[in-house]
């Protein structure tokens, strides 16, 4: 029984781990497996195999790549396809730890930049769906950060002070100006009035009708999702080449918008046994315009934990690497006022659709990998446990990959289902045109013979109704068939003769 997935939390302040392994089928279908503890190294022995031989198992953790002396396990978990234990150790190298984890260096919160420069870059924005221009060619004046949704827009200026002015602070730019927040931007909504189409406050694009973003501060102002947006340079720029569209801000992986969520939602070190201290609720409206919540409980915002990389990637597949990964709860529901208003005193955040759908996917592929005796933390609330690996844009770009040719593979055999499908159902139209068409003619056949059996009963009395029965239906309808194709062509020479073409 191959594994599918392995993830083990390690906590090195309390010299324990948590080993969740997740199979591909459950562990009913085997006849017996174990987890078998030898010099230290943790197997999966399946089918009565021997324990001595370790070739005949699938290992788990090695203690030569991490120095722990595992001696036992505890509070043992086995249910569908999961297997879940702790273990304890003395001793553990953390160097070789962390060399395991073979990366360039653990993801980091990066400061929020664009891809472009204030006065030097002239830039045109497009969609990234059909690269639709969107706001013609032109250089920015003033390039600056728009505070987010969790503080008040009126504190984010100074103050006028005196009565010298008379204009109040706002928060508009001009039609050169562009300001920036997490995974969005803010431009005047004169820009690109004529290019997309406004439907209650809903931008979309002209050509694609990708949603781009929202309406704010009264109508006046366009707040557009970077990860709806690319940027092409000035066809004047000789250094960049034009036909590549870029990326609206310099670091725009999924784990570095889920580092900035957090450092914008939690700008200090949450404690962790207050639940109202660590919630958050995540805000996104789709493109039908309807709006969706996620509820988000983290737990621990740095875990440390050790995973096998998909199989499909470069890497070893028996080798477990070293992640940081936030482990938290999480729920998706709809607008509904009951939750909504138990939720009323969190802190809110809005978020692209796109991001919304990335993080839910990620998040609930993820718990998947904890059993489900372990998955909810009440009946009340039912917020699922899950993680999220942080990952450097390597890593990113791996798993982007990896999804890209699953994405084909399914792509190059549906149309090939379809095929079969359609040949099936013309097949299946074929048939019941068939049977319409012989039970229509076994009809007509049936009505003629009905006609010609009343002609030969009214002009003949002597048969008799017993004698009909016992004939046979076969001999009956040939002999009637050509009784009433002679009648036919009697009738048809009759008619003729007394048409009055015929004796003109």
């Amino acid at each position: 029984m191959p594994l599918k997935a392995v993830c083990i939390e390690l906590r090195p302040n309390l010299c324990s781990g948590h080993v969740f392994l997740q199979f591909e089928h459950d562990l009913c279908d085997r006849s017996k497996t174990r987890v078998v503890i030898k010099e230290h190294d943790v197997h999966i022995v399946e089918d009565g195999a021997d324990s001595a031989d370790s070739s005949s198992g699938e290992l788990v953790i090695r203690h030569a790549s991490f120095g722990m002396d595992i001696q036992q396990i505890s509070v043992f978990i086995a249910s569908g396809p999961h297997i879940s234990f702790r273990f304890n150790y003395t001793q553990i190298d953390l160097d070789a730890v962390h060399k395991a984890a073979n990366m360039l260096g653990e993801p980091k919160s990066r400061p929020l930049l664009l891809s472009f420069g204030e006065r030097e870059d002239v830039v045109s924005l497009h969609c990234s769906n059909c690269l639709y221009e969107l706001v013609p060619s032109c250089s920015y004046k003033r390039l600056r950060e728009f505070p987010s949704g969790l503080i008040d827009p009126s504190e984010f200026f100074c103050h006028n002070h005196g009565t010298t002015s008379k204009q109040q602070p706002t928060l508009v730019p001009s039609s050169f100006d562009l300001y920036y927040g997490l995974n969005h931007i803010v431009l005047n909504i004169t820009v690109l009035q004529s290019r997309v189409i406004n439907s209650s406050g809903h931008l979309y694009c002209k050509r694609c009708m990708q949603m781009l973003g929202l309406t704010i501060l009264e109508d006046a102002a366009a707040k557009l999702w970077a990860d709806a947006l690319r940027w092409l340079p000035s066809k004047s720029s000789p250094e960049m080449h034009p036909s590549l569209p870029r990326q609206l801000f310099q670091h725009s992986t999924v784990t570095q918008l889920m580092l900035q969520l957090l450092s914008n939602l939690w700008t200090q070190s949450m404690p962790q046994l207050c639940p109202s201290t660590s919630r958050a609720l995540l805000i996104a409206t789709m493109p039908n315009r309807q709006q969706q919540y996620m509820l988000i409980h983290v737990l621990e915002r740095q875990l440390a934990v050790l995973r096998r990389l998909p199989k499909d990637t470069t890497d070893e597949a028996q080798e477990l690497h070293y992640f940081r990964a936030c482990k938290l709860y999480f729920r998706v529901f709809d607008n509904s006022l009951d939750e909504l208003e138990q939720q009323m005193d969190l802190p809110r955040l809005q978020i692209s659709p796109c991001l919304f759908r990335e993080l839910q996917a990620r998040l609930n592929r993820n718990s998947e990998l904890i059993p489900r005796a372990w998955r909810y933390n009440s009946v009340e609330e039912k917020l699922l446990l899950t993680y999220f690996f942080y990952e450097n844009e390597q890593q990113e770009l791996q798993q982007q990959e990896h999804r890209t040719q699953l994405m084909v593979k399914v792509k190059q055999t549906t149309p090939k289902k379809q095929l079969q499908q359609k040949k099936s159902e013309l097949e299946q139209n074929r048939n019941q045109k068939q049977e319409q068409e012989e039970y229509e003619t076994d009809a007509g056949l049936d009505a003629s013979l009905d006609e010609d059996e009343e002609d030969e009963t009214d002009s003949d009395d002597e048969h008799s109704d017993t004698d009909s029965e016992t004939r046979s239906s076969l001999l009956h309808k040939s002999a009637s068939i050509r009784e009433y194709e002679q009648n036919l062509v009697k009738r048809w020479l009759t008619q003729r003769q007394s048409s009055p073409d015929s004796n003109s």
